[in-house]
C-alpha cells in the first residue's frame, strides 16, 4: 500500500505517553495523585483529537454527573462561573470552573470533587477507582456521538485481546456450562500441541480448582506472558482418569478468516479485523488457489455481519485484491486525519472474479473494503444496504489501563462520498426475501435492474433524506440467507452476466 507521509501515525493505534512515570493500574484504591493523571490524559485526548470542538466544562460537568450511577443522592451543578456538589440537596463543596481549554484545571477540578464527595458519600467512598472513571467517562462521552465510548480495565484488556492477541494456550470455553468446557481447539495453538480436544472439562489450572472461579479469573489464570509454563488438569468423556498436561503460552490471535471450497470457487469469509486478518487471508488464499481441481473461477468475500475493527487491515484486505487506486480516504479535525490510502499495485488475486457478501451488520472496516472493491469496479456487491459506521476511532490507553476510544476522522469511498450514515449501496439487492435467484438473475439480464441510477444518486447525495429515501430501496438486514451465496455463484457461472453487474457498479474514477 502507498500511504501520504503521516499515514503511518494514523494506522498504529495511539496510546497516549506523558513525561511522568504511570502509576501502578493494579491499584484498586482512588486516590488524588492518580486521578488527577487519569482524567488529564483522558481529558486532554478528547480536547484534541475529538472530530469536533469540545466544550470541556460541559463535558466535564456532564461526566461528574454520571457519579449519580454510584449514588443517586449526589448532584453537580454549574452555574455563574462555579461547580457545586451536592448531596441530598446539602451543597458539600463549591468550585470555581476553569477557562475554557483549561484540560488541567478541568481534571483537577474532577479529582475535588469526587475526593470531597468521598467524605460524605458512603457508596461513592466504597467505589474503587475503576468503578469511578467508568462512571464519570462514561457519561461524559455520551453527549458526544454514538461511537466514542470508555472501556473499563476489563473491557480494554479483553478489546485489546481480540485487536492484538494475547499470551495464551488457544482454546475457546463454553461458559453457559456449570463446568469449564473446553468449546474448541484453534488449530497450531499450545492447546493443539497438549492434545487438548472440544468436550474436555478444566477441572485444575497450575493446581488450583476451577470450580467456583467467575470467566475473568479462569481466563486470567488460562492468559499470561508468552513462553510461560502451565498445567492444565481435564477430565475426558470415555477416560478413567483425569488427564494433566504442560502447556507453554504462545501468542494467540483469534482467527478471523475461514475458507470453504465450493466446486470452482472459493467462500472466504471474514468475520472481523484484527492485525492478523490479512495475513489470514492470504493464507486461505493461496490454499484455495493451491487446492482447486481445476482453476479457480471466482472468489466470494463474505462480509456479512462483520462489525469492522483495524482500519489498516481493512486497507491491506483490499489491496489483495486491487492493482492500483484509490481505497479510502479519511478526514477530521485533527492534522493526523488527512489520509489518503492507495494500492499498491498487489492484487493477488489478479483476474479471478470477485463477489463481496453484505448486509445491515456489515459496519466501519467491512463498509471501507466494500466500497473500494465496488467502486474500483473489482467486484460485484451483494446483499442489503450495510450499516453505515463511516468513522474511525482513536484508541487511547489511560493510565488505569482503561481505553478511551475516540471517533477522529470519517471515512470517504473512492467516488468521494461519506460512508457515515450511509454506508454500501449493493450492486444486487436481495432485500426482498419474495424474490427467487432466477427472478433476480433474469431482471439483471433485461435491464431491470436500476442499480447504475440509484449508485449514481447514492454517490452525489448530500442532503439526509435524499439518503435515508435510497437506503430504504434496500433496507438493511442481519440475515445470512444460503441464497445469496447461490445467487453469487451463478452469476459467477454467467461470465457476460458478470461483466455487465460490474459495469453498473463501477464509476468513472480518476486514478488519484
Amino acid at each position: 500500500m502507498k500511504f501520504s507521509p503521516s499515514c503511518r501515525v494514523f494506522v498504529a493505534l495511539w496510546l497516549l505517553a506523558g513525561c511522568a512515570v504511570p502509576p501502578d493500574p493494579s491499584r484498586l484504591d482512588f486516590d488524588t495523585e492518580t486521578a488527577r493523571y487519569v482524567f488529564n490524559a483522558g481529558y486532554q485526548n478528547i480536547f484534541d483529537k475529538y472530530i469536533d470542538p469540545v466544550d470541556m466544562g460541559a463535558l466535564t460537568v456532564r461526566g461528574l454527573g454520571g457519579l449519580k450511577e454510584i449514588d443517586p443522592a449526589i448532584e453537580i451543578e454549574r452555574a455563574d462561573g462555579r461547580v457545586q456538589l451536592l448531596h441530598d440537596r446539602v451543597p458539600l463543596g463549591d468550585f470555581a470552573s476553569p477557562g475554557a481549554g483549561d484540560v488541567g484545571g478541568w481534571a483537577e477540578l474532577s479529582t475535588q470533587v469526587i475526593a470531597a464527595g468521598r467524605l460524605f458519600s458512603g457508596p461513592l467512598n466504597d467505589g474503587t477507582a475503576d468503578r469511578i472513571y467508568e462512571a464519570v467517562f462514561k457519561t461524559a462521552l455520551s453527549g458526544l456521538d454514538g461511537h466514542s465510548r470508555y472501556a473499563n480495565v476489563e473491557e480494554a484488556r479483553d478489546f485489546r485481546a481480540m485487536r492484538e492477541g494475547f499470551g495464551g494456550v488457544g482454546v475457546t470455553l463454553d461458559f453457559e456450562r456449570p463446568d469449564v468446557t473446553v468449546m474448541d481447539v484453534l488449530s497450531d495453538t499450545p492447546a493443539a500441541r497438549a492434545g487438548l480436544k472440544a468436550g474436555d472439562v478444566i477441572t485444575h489450572i497450575d493446581g488450583e480448582a476451577t470450580a467456583g472461579l467467575d470467566r475473568s479469573e479462569v481466563i486470567s489464570r488460562l492468559r499470561g506472558k508468552i513462553s510461560t509454563w502451565l498445567g492444565i488438569t481435564v477430565t475426558r468423556k470415555g477416560v478413567a482418569a483425569p488427564l494433566t498436561v504442560s502447556v507453554r503460552r504462545a501468542l494467540i490471535v483469534i482467527p478471523t478468516v475461514s475458507l470453504e471450497r465450493r466446486g470452482p470457487y472459493a467462500h472466504i469469509r471474514i468475520s472481523g479485523f484484527n492485525q492478523r486478518t490479512v495475513h489470514g487471508l492470504v493464507d486461505v488464499l493461496v490454499a484455495a488457489k493451491r487446492e482447486a481441481e481445476r482453476k479457480l473461477e471466482g472468489i466470494v468475500l463474505d462480509l456479512r455481519n462483520n462489525p469492522g475493527g483495524l482500519l489498516d487491515q481493512a486497507v491491506a484486505v483490499a489491496d489483495v485484491f486491487l492493482a492500483s487506486g484509490r481505497i479510502v480516504s479519511t478526514d477530521g479535525r485533527h492534522p493526523d486525519t488527512h489520509q489518503l490510502f492507495d494500492a499498491s499495485g498487489r492484487d493477488l488475486a489478479a483476474n479471478i472474479p470477485l463477489v463481496v457478501l453484505i448486509n445491515g451488520r456489515s459496519a466501519s472496516a467491512a463498509e471501507v473494503v466494500a466500497a473500494a472493491l465496488q467502486d474500483r469496479g473489482r467486484a460485484v456487491v451483494i446483499g442489503t444496504n450495510s450499516f453505515g459506521k463511516g468513522t474511525v476511532q482513536n484508541i487511547t490507553r489511560l493510565p488505569n489501563d482503561g481505553e478511551l476510544i475516540i471517533t477522529w476522522s470519517r471515512l470517504y469511498a473512492p467516488s468521494g462520498y461519506s460512508l457515515h450514515g450511509r454506508g454500501v449501496l449493493p450492486t444486487v439487492c436481495t432485500a426482498d426475501e419474495e424474490s427467487s435467484t432466477a427472478e433476480i438473475m433474469a431482471r439483471l439480464r433485461d435491464g431491470r435492474l436500476n442499480t447504475a441510477v440509484l449508485l449514481a444518486s447514492w454517490r452525489t447525495a448530500t442532503d439526509d433524506q435524499t439518503v435515508e429515501d435510497l437506503r430504504q430501496s434496500c433496507l438493511g438486514s442481519e440475515r445470512m440467507p444460503e441464497s445469496d451465496l447461490e445467487l453469487a455463484a451463478k452469476l459467477l457461472e454467467d461470465t457476460p452476466l458478470f461483466a455487465r453487474a460490474l459495469e453498473l457498479s463501477a464509476p468513472a474514477l480518476a486514478s488519484p
